[in-house]
């Protein structure tokens, strides 16, 4: 009995944390939509820039290139030729994960573009990483009560806003940019709804070669669809705000709880 349980559980932990990953990302995207839409602090992300692409196809070929990039650098860091850090120390991490995702701002540089057509606009950019850092306190609190099972809400916010996680909020905040590169030629290419489900679609599929490496069971591969359904929230969300500053707080709130969700 006990070897069935500890195969049930993980499949079971991974269905409530989906479910509860959901339902949090659901509402506090809905919470930003009427934050925007409703009240004055709307006015922080209206009359943004909205560049333009001459050429978004050629531009999406350039922006693959960045993220073959970001996959070769990524090897230097796996085999230890980034910056040395025998001592594990956080601070350098994060500056290799800066050094990971580097090729996005390179790609910036050459082709003279803005940090607007990564979705980082420059305008209000501190205020909105403290809406989205509200945003991701709610959306932790909607985790909290969804899921079963979970640490007290003081010490899963203790454990998720501690400093030995600044790599990883540094790697989460360089993804979003690296996504929102992809995304937004893309869409300047194929339009924004098919860039919604495109990109939705490679977001869960890119767990694929992991699942089949690891003998994933049936029930791990149909979380492939509670993947699609958080990337389309995800990427709907973003399409409209076209902003990155107030999400980042909340993508890395919300990727913690599987270290610190549960009990």
């Amino acid at each position: 009995m006990s070897h069935i349980s500890s195969q049930i559980q993980p499949s079971n932990f991974m269905f409530e944390h989906y479910g509860s990953l959901i339902t949090s990302y659901a509402l506090a995207t809905i919470v930003w939509y009427v934050l925007y839409s409703y009240t004055s602090f709307g006015r922080f992300w209206k009359d943004d820039a909205n560049p333009e692409m001459q050429k978004p196809s050629l531009e999406l070929l350039y922006a693959t290139f960045a993220i073959i990039g970001i996959i070769g650098v990524g090897q230097l860091y796996v085999n230890n030729l980034l910056i040395p850090n025998s001592g594990n120390y956080k601070l350098i991490d994060a500056l290799n994960q800066a050094l990971i995702f580097s090729p996005v701002f390179i790609l910036l540089l050459i082709r003279k573009q803005s940090t607007e057509t990564i979705w980082l606009s420059k305008r209000n950019v501190g205020i909105r990483i403290v809406i989205g850092f509200g945003i991701s306190l709610i959306a932790l609190l909607v985790y909290h009560l969804e899921r079963n099972n979970t640490a007290p809400i003081g010490e899963m916010l203790g454990n998720v806003y501690q400093p030995r996680n600044i790599s990883h909020l540094v790697q989460v905040f360089m993804e979003d940019c690296a996504i929102a590169l992809l995304f937004f030629r893309l869409s300047a290419w194929v339009g924004q709804k098919w860039s919604i489900a495109i990109v939705a679609f490679l977001f869960a599929a890119a767990h694929i070669p992991s699942l089949i490496s690891t003998g994933a069971s049936i029930q791990e591969f149909q979380n492939l669809f509670l993947d699609t359904l958080i990337g389309t929230i995800v990427f709907t969300a973003l399409s409209k705000s076209k902003d990155i500053a107030w999400f980042f707080p909340l993508h890395f709130a919300l990727d913690m709880t599987q270290y610190y969700g549960g009990q």
